[in-house]
């Protein structure tokens, strides 16, 4: 049983560092504002997505704007780009980000993937406005490995279901791709 609750640590660690991600991007009221908004980054401390996709999942297919940034800054650092970077507008699936063409070492993109990848990244995309896809095909492959693991381990469809927070239906779902990825990571 120390697999099994090490993974439901790990999962309560998770929901905790998504609530603060989800919370970071809201604006506290206040009694002015200012005229020009920079909001800063989520406070992430872990990039689970961005270690599975350098590690686990690195046979997943990527977005082909992802793959792009990837081939600059390598595959970790260009989904740590995209984990790191709130949804922006109305939707929440967009996330925009400016690349600057002068990069400061104490830059948000160089806190979040290091100060030489900030580097080449501003070199290749200087200026520009890149928008960041969720890696949706990415996150399906993670939570049907981390499912799959969880049912290694010997925990029950229901326990693996409350411990991700998803319905048991979305869990049994996972289950049935993950033999699918199994394959293929």
């Amino acid at each position: 049983m120390g697999v099994v609750e090490d993974l439901k640590h790990e999962n309560a660690n998770l929901r905790k560092l998504l609530d603060q991600a989800q919370r970071a991007g809201q604006r506290q009221p206040t009694a002015s504002a200012p005229t020009l908004f920079q909001p800063d980054l989520p406070a992430v401390v872990r990039y689970p997505l961005a270690e599975f996709a350098a590690e686990r999942g690195k046979n997943v297919p990527l977005p082909e704007s992802v793959q792009e940034i990837a081939e600059v800054i390598g595959r970790r650092n260009a989904v740590r780009l995209v984990e790191g970077t709130r949804p922006t507008g109305g939707r929440k699936w967009r996330r925009q980000l400016y690349v600057p063409g002068d990069m400061k070492e104490d830059h948000r993109i160089a806190a979040m993937i290091g100060v030489e990848a900030a580097m080449l990244l501003s070199k290749s995309h200087a200026h520009c406005i890149l928008e960041l896809p969720s890696c949706h095909g990415l996150r399906k492959a993670y939570m049907s490995d981390h499912a799959l693991r969880q049912w290694d381990a010997g925990a029950s469809i229901s326990e693996i279901a409350h411990e991700m927070g998803i319905e048991i239906k979305t869990a049994q779902g996972l289950l049935e791709q993950a033999e699918y990825w199994r394959k293929r990571l």
